[in-house]
This record gives C-alpha cells, structure tokens and sequence, in this order.
C-alpha cells in the first residue's frame, strides 16, 4: 500500500468519525444530519490528499462522468437488487414478505411509536386497497428522482474517495482484490454510525461485522459500474438510487441481521451476483477492469 493510499485512509476516517462525535455528543444534531455530514469525510480527505501530499490538481481524481447505457443501468440495478432480495425473504427464517394492505399497515407500524400507532393505522386504512400499489409505483418513481439528485449529493461524498480517489491509486491492483480492499475499509468506516444502530438497531455491535460482510459483497458491484460507466458518476447515481430504496424494507418483517439489503437476504443476492461476475468475466462477457 503506497503513502496517499494510507494518508487518505487516515484522514477519511478522522474527518468522519470526527464529524460523528461533533454531530452526536456536541451538537446534538439529528442522525440524518450527522449521516450527510459524515458520508463527506472521504471527499475531503480526497482533496486535501490531492493537493497537499501529492500536489495535484483535484480535477485528476476523475473522469467525473461518460455518457452512456451504463448510467441507466446504475440507476436500475439497485431497483432489481431491491426487487431480488425482497422476494428471496420469505425464504429465510423469521422473515415474511407482506403484498397486501393489512401485512404492510403491521409491518409499518413496528418503527412508529406506541402513541401514534392509531394515527398511523388510520391514516393507511384510509388508502384501501391502493397502499401496496401506491407504495412500489412512489418507491420506484422517489429512487430513480432523488437517486440522481439529492442523495446523489450526499453519495458524491463518499463515492469521491472509494471510487474515485482509490479507484485512481489502486488501478495497479487486479479487480477483486482491489475491490476486497475498499469493501473492507468502507465498511469499517462505518462504524461510529452502526454502533449507534444505523442499520442494525437491534444488534448494534453485531451490526459492526454484518456491515464489514455487506461492503466487501458490494464493493465489486460498484467497482464495475465505475470501470463500465468511466467515471465517478456511474456509482454515485448507484449509491443514491440504494440509499433511497432503503424504505422498502417496510415490506419485509423479521430481524434487521436478516432482512433488508445490508442483511443477510441482501446479502445472499449480493454473493450471487459476484459469482456471475466472476463468471461472466471468464467467458469473456464482460470486462471488469476500465478500458
């Protein structure tokens, strides 16, 4: 591992992590808040890398974006991925998918509290029949909208240094390995946010590790999608798309180690997709590394 590498890594962890104890303990701010704030540590600390220790412009962590299909297929990968492992759920134990007004009202409910359940309850009866509709035609129509937009913004943060910064200084690295690389320490960059239950309610410490597994399943997905796409744009519209369809798991009941993307029915479809990865890198059907 080369010096910027490390100096980056340092300095992506401080400026977050700082940001975290600043946000929570000082500020007292709202963990959304804290969220934005925190995803642009390793931005930062891809500039001041850039300018201060390697004394090069900014604008050579680039190419910031390509026009091509593989944008599209950023923004709709999450939305199969979501799809995916919301219908293996019912698979796996103590999960059970609910496709019908009644099992969706329950299910919303187990995140509102106590004494606004009622309110709640009432609210989405109001709706019929029409809720689970209404909920997948809004869910895809918001990914899509604010994938690209708002929290394309807040992801830019984070895609500047994972994907753009490192992607730069690792090109070297064979494609697994580097992919292995930046899935490790992304997911244990995570860790201020997943000991105070982002993610993981329930099992916050538990979480540390379940997190860890999630980034490492991931980061070839988005490392394709940067050497497809041919520039940081492609997995910064995937980041945001992901991140807005987080509100699906209201369709999913069970433990949060379990369901969701970041949980081990997420996580099963991730493992499945690296092996036609891999798979259909050895036949020549695609290229992972950039061209």
């Amino acid at each position: 591992m080369n010096r910027p590498v490390v100096v980056f890594l340092l300095l992506a962890y401080a400026f977050s992590w700082t940001f975290s104890e600043l946000g929570f303990r000082v500020l007292n701010l709202h963990a959304a808040l804290v969220g934005v704030a925190f995803m642009f540590g390793p931005a930062l600390a891809a500039v001041v890398t850039m300018r201060f220790v390697l004394r090069q412009p900014v604008a050579s962590l680039g190419p910031w974006w390509r026009t091509n299909r593989w944008l599209a297929v950023a923004v709709i990968a999450p939305m199969l991925f979501t799809v995916a492992w919301m219908a293996i759920s019912p698979l796996l134990p103590g999960l059970s998918l609910a496709l019908d007004t009644k099992g969706l009202i329950d299910n919303v409910l187990t995140s509102v509290p106590a004494a606004q359940q009622e309110r709640v309850r009432a609210e989405l009866e109001k709706i019929g029949d029409g809720l689970v509709p209404l909920l997948l035609v809004q869910m895809t129509l918001v990914a899509a909208g604010v994938g690209m937009t708002i929290n394309a913004i807040a992801a830019f943060g984070e895609e500047l240094g994972w994907r753009g910064f490192l992607h730069r200084h690792l090109g070297h690295w064979g494609f697994w390995s580097r992919a292995a690389f930046v899935g490790f320490f992304w997911g244990l960059w995570h860790l201020p946010l997943t000991l105070r239950g982002h993610n993981y309610p329930d099992h916050p410490e538990l979480g540390v590790a379940m997190m860890i597994a999630f980034c490492l399943l991931l980061s070839p997905a988005f490392e394709w999608i940067r050497a497809r796409s041919g520039g940081v744009l492609g997995p910064t519209w995937m980041h945001g798309t992901l991140n807005a369809l987080g509100g699906a798991g209201v369709l999913v009941a069970g433990s949060t180690l379990m369901r969701g993307p970041a949980g081990v029915a997420g996580m099963i479809v991730l493992a499945l997709f690296n092996l036609g990865l891999w798979w259909a890198s050895r036949r020549g059907w695609t290229r992972l590394q950039s061209e």
